[in-house]
């Protein structure tokens, strides 16, 4: 995550509400620089990019379960399965140009992978078994085996590729210094095309059947048909959105700015709740029941 935040995804006007802002259930420290953050169907997982570690959290109360070391600078972490029922958490160390695998069950060291400069934002692409990883300082992506980190492919992007999501088909970038998003097919990486969208794209998801790209230097998200790229719409949010979770009918996203969290209706874009959290938040995850904050600014994570 390289934009203006340390470290160093057309606005319709009906989708702004003033919804009265809420606060989170609980706020939890972490190590230094929390900025990504998942969930493995269990537990919570939180990339510390100073700290370079992950804590793993229990999703249900919080409990603290382990700092695990990675790489330098680790600033997303995913989650994959593969092979079938052996969960493996992968941290992207932005600073090593490395992937870290650790199991899930005690966080065990599986692997270290080289990728390219400056990895940034991961996705699993859980038909093909396969881990993707942007390299913001190389403007490719690469497909890696998650069972064995075997490199299967660099596929050139856009310009400083961060965010990056699976659709159960195909992959989408968000290129941050192009204004772009790039549409490659997961199974052999061709490209399908660069769409634009707003300003300093950071983070991207596929979420309620559709494309969503958070413009941090916009303070809007853009929403895409995932079959054609087509907009759909363009909806304000907050300061510096730069993260997004579904929680199965409402989109969330995190503004880096504003130091807080709305929730949208994915239908007209309306800002339903907006939920103050801890200083400079990115990374964000739904366990189910909660949704997740990783707050670099203070760090800490909290619960809503």
């Amino acid at each position: 995550m390289l934009l203006l935040p340390p470290i160093c995804g057309v606005v319709l006007a009906l989708g702004i509400s003033f919804a009265q802002t809420h606060l989170p259930l609980v706020t939890l420290p972490v190590d230094s620089g929390p900025e990504g953050v998942t969930f493995d169907g269990v537990n919570i997982w939180v990339a510390n990019s100073v700290g370079n570690t992950v804590t793993k959290l229990r999703a249900t109360d919080g409990a603290f379960l382990g700092n695990f070391p990675v790489g330098n600078r680790p600033v997303a972490v995913a989650v994959s399965s593969a092979p079938l029922d052996s969960v493996s958490i992968w941290a992207a160390n932005n600073r090593s140009d490395t992937l870290t695998k650790l199991r899930g069950l005690d966080g065990a060291l599986l692997g270290t992978y080289p990728v390219g400069d400056g990895p940034s934002g991961l996705a699993y692409d859980w038909v093909n078994a396969c881990i993707w990883v942007t390299n913001g300082r190389s403007n490719t992506v690469m497909k890696l085996r998650a069972s064995d980190g075997a490199n299967l492919g660099t596929f050139a992007v856009g310009k400083r590729p961060i965010g990056i999501t699976f659709d159960g088909a195909n992959i989408w970038v968000a290129n941050q210094f192009s204004n772009s998003v790039t549409h490659l097919r997961a199974v052999d990486g061709a490209n399908l095309g660069t769409l634009p969208v707003g300003k300093h794209p950071f983070a991207v998801a596929f979420a309620g059947g559709y494309i969503w790209v958070a413009n941090y230097a916009s303070q809007n998200v853009t929403k895409l048909l995932p079959s054609t790229g087509a907009l759909v719409g363009t909806y304000a949010v907050g300061y510096g959105p730069a993260g997004f979770a579904y929680d199965g009918t409402h989109i969330w996203v995190t503004n880096n700015g504003s130091s807080n969290v709305m929730k949208l209706d994915p239908n007209i874009g309306t800002i339903l709740s907006t939920f103050s959290v801890g200083r400079q938040p990115f990374g964000v995850a739904f366990d189910g029941a909660h949704i997740w904050v990783a707050s670099f600014g203070n760090d800490s994570v909290s619960m809503l």
